[in-house]
């Protein structure tokens, strides 16, 4: 019985190793891809007490998309400050509603300074 066991053991042993081959050579990569930053920021709310809106946004290469949780009773604005190239900064601007959840796309990549305002409107 314990001879049994061991080839069992062995062939498993086997066969386990066996599915680690490929998958370690396929986690090469061509070194073009690169590994975006996620980056998470919240603020306390109004009301209820103890509350927050929770954002994270990544490291786009053309896009910035800004994930939103909102748990106040009042809608926030989140602001992104962007810098072209010529050292030009500029703003991009969006309302996250009361009590929801959502994303919005920005057509600008990797934002300089990401805000949660203490507002419901843009500037």
């Amino acid at each position: 019985m314990k001879s049994r066991n061991l080839v069992l053991a062995a062939a498993g042993l086997g066969l386990a190793l066996s599915g680690l081959v490929p998958a370690v050579a396929s986690a090469e990569t061509s070194g073009d891809v690169s590994v975006q930053d996620v980056h998470r920021k919240s603020a306390n709310c109004a009301s209820p007490s103890g509350q927050k809106i929770n954002i994270s946004w990544g490291d786009g290469s053309v896009t910035t998309t800004v994930y939103y949780n909102n748990h106040c009773n009042q809608a926030r604005a989140i602001e992104l400050e962007f810098v072209r190239e010529n050292g030009e900064r500029f703003n991009k601007c969006f309302v996250a509603p009361r009590r929801s959840q959502g994303d919005k796309k920005i057509d600008n990549s990797n934002p300089n300074k990401v805000s949660i305002l203490n507002r419901a409107t843009c500037p």
